[in-house]
Order: C-alpha cells, then sequence, then structure tokens
C-alpha cells in the first residue's frame, strides 16, 4: 500500500518498547506518548505507522502457509535455519518464525491500541475521527485473525497495556478472539463513508469498506458461520462492480500496484529500506538472468514449487504462464527449480531492490470464498457461476453440473491452490475444510514431495506452539498447546 513513510520514526519510537529498559516503566505510555498524539498529522503519521507494521506479518505467510504445505519446499541446500522446521512439519515452540510471528502481530495490534485510546483526548476534529478509528480497528482485527488462525486463543488487549496488565492477561478463548475480530470489523465497515474528500482522494492503497467486508467475509467463512459469510460476501459480489482483472500479468505487475482486482496490498519500492523481500525469496538459490537489468546471482530458493503439484494442472492453465524454471547445479547434479514469477520484479536495478507487492485480498478471493459458503450452505448448484468466473480467466472450461457438496469441496480447494499458489492461502485454506481434511491431503502428498518425503501432519499440528518465550514470561497464564 502507497503510504507515508514519514511515519518510520514513529514505528520506531513505538516499537522500541520492547526494550526492557522500556518495559521496566509501570506505565510507559506516559513518557512520551501523551505529548506526541495530539494533532490530525500525528494521528495520519500513526495510522500510516499501522500499515506499514503489517510488513513482518505478511513476509512471514509464506512459511506458515506454503512452505510448510504441499505448495513449496526450500532448497536441498538448505538444512538449518528456520524453514526448514516448516518444510519438515516439525515445528518446535523455540521457533524464530513463531515468535517474530507472535511479535510482529502484537506489535500491529499496540498500534493500532495506541490510536483507538488516544484519539477522545486529542485535537483532532470529530469529523477525522471516525476514519482513523476505522482504519486501527481494521489493522487490528486483521492482526488478531492471524494469530488465532495460527496459536488458537491468545491474550486480547483492546487498550494500551501497561507491563502489569501484559503479565496478568490470560489466553483468551478462540471464540473469545473471533467475536473481537468480528465487532472491530462491524465497526469498520463504515470507513469509506467517514472519509472527507480530502481522506478520500489520498486513501488509494489502504483499507476500504469492500476491503473490511471480504476480510469480515473470510472470517466468517473460518469460523462456519455460513449464513453470514454468504450475506456479507454476496453483497460485494452484487453490488461493489467489482470484476477480475482480464491480464494475469498485470495483476502482479510492480508497477501497477493498483490493479483494478486488488482490493488491499501492501506495496514495497525499489529503494533500500523500503524494498520487496519477496522476489529473493521466491527465485531459486543462486539463480542468474532471471532480473535483467542485475548482475552476478540471486535468490534464496526458500520457496520452489513443488513440481508435485504444477503437474495437476491443465495445460491450458494460463496461471502455468506465473511459473518457470531454472536448471543450477548443485553439488555434481543439474536440479532443475520451479518458481513463481508473481513475485519477479523485471524493473529492479539493484540486488534486493525489488517493488513487488503482496496481495491481501483480492476479488478472485472474494469469488471463491462466496462460492465456498454456497455449496457449505447446501446451495451447491449457485456456487457454480462464481468459480467458473475464476476459472474462465484462466483459460479453463468451466465445472462439470451435476457435483455433489462434497465434490465442489473438493473443487474449490484444488481451485484455491492453483489460483493462490505461493501467495501465503494454503494452511489457512486446508484447516478451514477441516483438520481431518488437511492431514490427509498433505499427508497423501508427502511421499511426491521433491524433499521431505518422510514428512506427516500429527494431531498436534491443528496449531501451531506457542512461543517458548511467551510461556516463560507468563507460566501460570499461557497454557502451551497440546502434544508441544
Amino acid at each position: 500500500m502507497k503510504l507515508l513513510y514519514i511515519c518510520l520514526g514513529l514505528l520506531l519510537l513505538i516499537a522500541s518498547g520492547c526494550k526492557k529498559s522500556f518495559l521496566d516503566r509501570t506505565h510507559p505510555g506516559e513518557l512520551t506518548y501523551d505529548k506526541f498524539y495530539r494533532t490530525e498529522a500525528d494521528f495520519q503519521g500513526a495510522v500510516n505507522a499501522c500499515y506499514l507494521s503489517l510488513k513482518p506479518q505478511v513476509e512471514a505467510l509464506l512459511v506458515f502457509n506454503d512452505c510448510i504445505s504441499d505448495n513449496t519446499y526450500e532448497h536441498p541446500y538448505n538444512f538449518t535455519g528456520d524453514n526448514f522446521f516448516f518444510d519438515e512439519t516439525n515445528v518446535p515452540s523455540s521457533s524464530t518464525n513463531i515468535k517474530n510471528f507472535w511479535g510482529a502481530c502484537y506489535r500491529s495490534i499496540a498500534l493500532a491500541n495506541m490510536v483507538i485510546s488516544r484519539l477522545p483526548d486529542s485535537e483532532v476534529p470529530e469529523s477525522s475521527r471516525g476514519v482513523f478509528i476505522a482504519e486501527a480497528k481494521f489493522i487490528r482485527a486483521y492482526s488478531y485473525f492471524n494469530l488465532v488462525r495460527i496459536y488458537g486463543g491468545v491474550p486480547k488487549y483492546d487498550n494500551i497495556a501497561d507491563i502489569n496488565q501484559v503479565y496478568e492477561t490470560p489466553r483468551s478463548s478462540a471464540e473469545e478472539i473471533y467475536d473481537f475480530i468480528i465487532s472491530d470489523l462491524v465497526s469498520a465497515q463504515g470507513i469509506d463513508a467517514a472519509r472527507s474528500p480530502a481522506q478520500a482522494a489520498s486513501a488509494k492503497g489502504k483499507a476500504t469498506t469492500v476491503a473490511v467486508n471480504a476480510l469480515l467475509g473470510k472470517v466468517y467463512l473460518q469460523k462456519h458461520d455460513f449464513p453470514n459469510a454468504t450475506t456479507v460476501l454476496g453483497n460485494i459480489v452484487n453490488n461493489s462492480g467489482l470484476t477480475l482483472e482480464e491480464d494475469l500479468s498485470k495483476l502482479y505487475d510492480a508497477n501497477n500496484p493498483f490493479d483494478k482486482e486488488i482490493l488491499l496490498a501492501i506495496n514495497y519500492e525499489r529503494i533500500s529500506g523500503q524494498n520487496s523481500p519477496f522476489t529473493n525469496l521466491t527465485l531459486p538459490r543462486l539463480s542468474i538472468g532471471l532480473l535483467p537489468n542485475v548482475a552476478g546471482t540471486y535468490g534464496n530458493g526458500n520457496f520452489n514449487i513443488e513440481p508435485y503439484i504444477l503437474a495437476s494442472f491443465d495445460q491450458h492453465d494460463k496461471r502455468l504462464n506465473l511459473v518457470d524454471s531454472q536448471d543450477i547445479l548443485v553439488g555434481q547434479d543439474m536440479m532443475r527449480f520451479y518458481f513463481t514469477k508473481k513475485y519477479q520484479d523485471l524493473g529492479t536495478t539493484a540486488q534486493g531492490a525489488s517493488g513487488s507487492d503482496f496481495i491481501i485480498l483480492r476479488y478472485a478471493d472474494v469469488l471463491l470464498m462466496y462460492a465456498d459458503a454456497l455449496n457449505q450452505s447446501d446451495r451447491t448448484g449457485d456456487a457454480y457461476p462464481y468459480v467458473n468466473q475464476v476459472r474462465n480467466r484462466a483459460g479453463l472450461t468451466s465445472l462439470p453440473s451435476g457435483y455433489t457438496k462434497e465434490q465442489m469441496n473438493n473443487a474449490l480447494a484444488q481451485e484455491r491452490q492453483w489460483e493462490f499458489l505461493v501467495e501465503g492461502d494454503r494452511w489457512f485454506d486446508l484447516s478451514y475444510r477441516g483438520f481431518n481434511y488437511l492431514k490427509a491431503t498433505l499427508n497423501a502428498f508427502f511421499p511426491h514431495s521433491a524433499r521431505t518425503v518422510g514428512a506427516s501432519i500429527e494431531d498436534k499440528e491443528r496449531l501451531f506452539p506457542l512461543p517458548d518465550t511467551e510461556i516463560a514470561f507468563k507460566p501460570e497464564l499461557l497454557n502451551q498447546n497440546e502434544g508441544y
């Protein structure tokens, strides 16, 4: 999302609250924030900082969804490092990814709470407060949604928390967290109406009412509230006027961050400190010639696409045009690695200076979620037009008529894998369909994996472990997830 990066200093100021010397103070907020959070410009910078804080969250979603599933695998020489645990579906509570994701989500929540809590005592006019609160609640809801899907029930903070409150707050149940998420999103639905004409003119790339409702529909779907999911998603499909991008290459073009299909994306720039990590993460390790304006080798090889999954695509599927390969010498062997071109920024002129964006919500997701909600509501026949829109855009024929509910469920899971390959969706989508579905799907795949032939999904992996550092911090209030 295009943001005013002048708020970086504010983000760093608040992030410094993680230091021990800062936490030792009983009321850290009283140290500086009362003086800073006063004017409308202050709160605009604070809200921009909230958006910026989402970057560490989305940068971990490929690990939690693609790496651990049947979508991608680590380079064969990457035997160490935290992603290896995910690739082997053997994630310990000491995992760096586990700790960092927890911290990233709560950092966003703390920033959002600061905005919401400080506004009543500020000099901001009433006409501008509504949009700031709505944006902060959307970001808080998105962060809690990521937390609850990864860890289950987590501590809930709905206000600025001093160190004593942090120590004393136990885990809420997953149901309580979902209720809180829904409450925030329902409250944020009026975000477009709250914007003044000037705010609307400068709001490109920020949360909109459609984005709020798309996330709300995803939340309802995740908790199997199919009537509400059908209503919310159906309203977008039938009343928003949105359409799919006909040209898939435009959808992922770093020069086109506001494509008509994108509802919300994290925007990166081709400059130091604001560049996207996804190009290097998704290109094969030590690849060459894939970025025409960059000399030498590059690429980390963290998310090589599984050949087994590529073989499932129809040969006429246009989404295959978003996949490429390169042969690279590994030891004494020449190996072929497949990678997504969704993050291949051909315009970058320096290694690591990529402007490729990360899409959080797009219209194809809304269409497939709506089809899912209809199917789960025993309206399988009504689901066809929406999944077929996505298929037809990809150059595929429509689904055969006469599917049962189970057949449509399987078709939608497959369609979503093809559509959102390496977009941080797969594990969440499988888990939504039930842990038994996820377990059966991935255990059937692992014997065909390019690397993790011996991996398997165990019952404990319904959820990921809480960070061991958090358990040590509050051993009496944070019980570890079962099996870890």
